[in-house]
């Protein structure tokens, strides 16, 4: 009987409980329903936007209210801050706008979202308040580039640590090796940046901005820094010499990587530094790839106006050159040879049209070449070396003739386009048309030496010119001054030659260069010799009417004497053709001053 009278008092409870909560239920909804009806047309109270309180206003003064609002805001830049720089973010900039409107009807619509759910929405901004954010939209390409102008500035790269090689022991350390620290950077934390900035949208805060940045800590440890140093000293006393074989002529062009080089490869990662050896072997790529060439040869009035050699297209494989870079570094490295070679992996392409091809006069390859430099001319000088040698570029010597530099050049004076320059006559250095021409004469018979051809008349200079010995020795020179002085070689060759002349004023070089058909001849040049080197004489001056009194003019300069001569032979099928033996004898020439004695 208890057991039913707890299950009876039981059931009336539950049933007060029941009707308590319908009676709650219906007085909650009542007053929302009255509150609804009583705040028809305002925002309920307790609400916020962006702080701004706008409970109780109808939509018209809340949009008015967080219109001025936003309208103050966007009329003044968001400002960013690191230490003691600022920078500013106009809105414009940016293209922020503020949708008022549609802010306004989300606060409005704030606790009218159904019957149930909207009561305790409203309840809630009736007790705690509640602050909803102002919608709003912006350009994010805009900010994304005002944020990475900032962050341009304020990024600092981590430095990585380094290795110095010094020119001597250190007594301290016993080594030659220095190991730099590497150096803390920072970052700028653009995710943390966005955020912060984003908030200020939406709150209306003028507070500026902190930009935040990150450490960038620099690679490598204190043990790597000793383990590579360890591998640096291994490397300093070693060498590596890169090369390939250029061209038809099969020259070799080489490049030496030191001790210091191989050591600047080194990676602290105990191998070595991938990026770097990619980026020499893109600059090696540089200096060796080139298209092919076809040969050109346009033959009229009986010269070559025309002219260009075949030559081979080359192409660096980059990607298997720096994987034989590490690979030879490693040998290096390991091994206990000082030295290696590698043979850097170039690919040719072969012309379609070769010179042989392109004329049927014999002219199929370079048989000599001449080269030498003028740096410190004047600009007269440079123009009549330039004239010159493109009067003897594309002269053609038949088989059996003997070319004249004198005649293929022709007059040499102002009326065929020469220059005063300084020349040497009668005993002086004096201004002259066509000072500079020898430098054209000097380099064709450096070539006529290479090209192994019989030289019928050459002399030398009366004394040394400082421009013939900037990249030769003493003695590699021939002088012109028509009609008496010339320059002849003689073509016995089965085949006509070619002679091609490149002068290039901006770095002062001119070559000479003779094409033909090669009969298997290789000259030599051997036993250079230079004695009785003597000083030049004192300075002479010279009294002058025609100059000022106290003006002082230098028309000649001085340079030491010598005696100068080497050995030249051809061979053939290890058979002498010819040999001579050329001497020189340069007088000691003494500077010359003209002193002014005439009146002001």
């Amino acid at each position: 009987m208890r057991g039913v009278s707890w299950l009876i008092g039981r059931g009336r409870w539950l049933r007060w409980m029941a009707w308590g909560a319908a009676v709650v239920t219906a007085v909650v909804l009542t007053t929302f329903f009255m509150t609804r009806v009583y705040f028809r047309g305002r925002i309920f109270p307790g609400i916020t936007i962006a702080g701004a309180p706008v409970g109780s206003l109808t939509l018209s003064r809340a949009s008015s209210s967080i219109q001025q609002r936003s309208l103050a805001f966007s009329s003044h830049p968001l400002l960013l801050s690191f230490n003691d720089r600022a920078w500013e973010i106009p809105a414009d900039q940016i293209h922020l706008q503020y949708h008022t409107s549609e802010t306004v009807k989300g606060a409005y619509s704030f606790g009218r979202d159904g019957a149930f759910f909207g009561a305790l929405h409203m309840l809630a901004a009736f007790v705690d308040g509640v602050d909803l954010p102002i919608r709003y939209s912006l350009d994010e390409t805009a900010l994304e580039a005002s944020l990475s102008a900032v962050a341009s500035t304020v990024d600092v790269p981590s430095v990585p640590p380094s290795l110095q090689v010094l020119d001597a022991v250190d007594p301290k350390t016993q080594s030659r090796i220095v190991v730099n620290s590497g150096e803390m950077g920072r970052r700028v934390d653009l995710s943390l940046l966005r955020r912060s900035l984003h908030q200020r949208f939406q709150t209306f805060s003028s507070i500026p901005v902190p930009v935040p940045v990150l450490p960038l800590y620099p690679p490598g440890t204190s043990i790597d820094a000793r383990l590579t140093a360890m591998r640096a000293e291994r490397l300093l006393d070693k060498r590596l010499t890169l090369s390939y074989a250029d061209g038809a002529e099969a020259s070799l062009r080489s490049w030496e990587l030191s001790g210091k080089d191989l050591v600047g490869f080194l990676s602290f990662d105990g191998g070595f530094d991938s990026v770097q050896i990619a980026s020499y072997s893109a600059t090696l790529a540089a200096s060796i790839d080139r298209p092919y060439q076809n040969a050109t040869f346009v033959f009229r009035n009986e010269r070559v106006v025309e002219f260009a050699p075949e030559r081979d297209g080359l192409a660096l494989d980059t990607q298997e050159a720096v994987a034989a870079l590490v690979r030879a570094f490693s040998e290096l490295e390991t091994g206990d040879q000082e030295a290696a070679a590698l043979d850097l992996p170039v690919a040719r392409t072969p012309p379609a049209i070769t010179t042989a091809d392109a004329n049927d006069l014999g002219i199929r390859e370079l048989l000599g070449r001449g080269v030498s430099t003028f740096h410190g001319s004047i600009a007269n000088r440079e123009h009549n070396i330039a004239i010159s040698s493109n009067r003897i570029a594309g002269v053609l010597v038949p088989p059996g003739e003997t070319f004249s530099f004198n005649a293929s050049v022709g007059d040499i004076s102002a009326v065929t386009g020469y220059r005063q320059s300084y020349i040497i006559k009668d005993g002086r250095t004096v201004l002259d048309d066509g000072g500079g021409v020898c430098q054209t004469s000097t380099t064709l018979f450096r070539a006529v030496l290479d090209a192994g051809l019989p030289i019928v008349q050459r002399r030398a200079h009366s004394y040394r010119v400082g421009y013939y010995e900037q990249n030769s020795k003493p003695g590699f020179d021939a002088t012109v001054f028509a009609p008496s002085v010339d320059f002849k070689f003689l073509n016995d060759t089965p085949a006509h030659l070619l002679v091609q002349a490149t002068a290039d004023t901006a770095t002062n070089l001119l070559v000479l260069e003779i094409y033909g058909t090669s009969d298997g001849r290789v000259a030599s040049i051997t036993n250079h010799r230079m004695w009785d080197v003597t000083p030049p004489p004192p300075d002479l001056y010279q009294d002058d009417p025609t100059l000022p009194a106290g003006v002082v003019k230098q028309v000649d300069w001085k340079a030491w004497g010598a005696k100068v001569k080497f050995d030249y032979a051809v061979e053939r099928d290890g058979e002498t053709i010819f040999e001579k033996t050329y001497y020189s004898n340069f007088r000691p020439w003494q500077s010359v001053f003209l002193r002014g004695t005439g009146g002001a």
